[in-house]
């Protein structure tokens, strides 16, 4: 994005521009966490860095690491001395907190980051599983060239030529 492409932005939005999901939940410990592992779900985190990249304390980095363990959008690697964390990507909090931050931009930046983001969420998660509940349930069907069904379950093949 260009400089002359960047949206004009009021003085109140421009006031939430830092903060993890524009302001969304304040300026916490914990939402500064999270911001940090949305925005790289790959990468694998040492709390030392989650302190130097968010400014916060040993302390409360420690307590919002323990808390997003609880409640299952981290795991933990290595050991007690040097723990390693790791956002759990098949989570479904992982993929509800991944579409609100590219709503956040959507909505600023008037974007459609988070439509492409739930086609591919769909496409790769839910497809398999709802559409072929969806065909089963079709009364007629054609697949040209192919099999035709009709009314009755009858099933004949249909010849194509290109």
């Amino acid at each position: 994005m260009t400089k002359e492409d960047m949206p004009i932005l009021s003085s109140e939005e421009e006031m939430y521009l830092d903060e993890p999901y524009g302001g969304l939940f304040g300026n916490t410990v914990i939402a500064n966490v999270v911001e940090e592992l949305i925005a790289d779900p790959t990468m694998d985190y040492r709390p030392k860095y989650l302190e130097d990249i968010t400014g916060k304390s040993e302390r409360s980095i420690y307590n919002a690491l323990k808390k997003l363990l609880l409640l299952g959008l981290i795991e933990k690697k290595g050991n007690e001395k040097h723990p390693v964390y790791r956002v759990r990507v098949e989570s479904k909090k992982f993929a509800a907190l991944s579409f609100l931050a590219y709503a956040m931009l959507d909505d600023r930046d008037e974007t459609h980051c988070m439509n492409v983001a739930v086609s591919g969420y769909y496409n790769s998660v839910l497809r398999e599983k709802y559409e072929p509940k969806a065909i089963a349930n079709v009364d007629n069907w054609k697949s040209n060239p192919g099999i035709v069904s009709d009314n009755n379950n009858q099933y004949k093949t249909v010849s194509g030529s290109a």
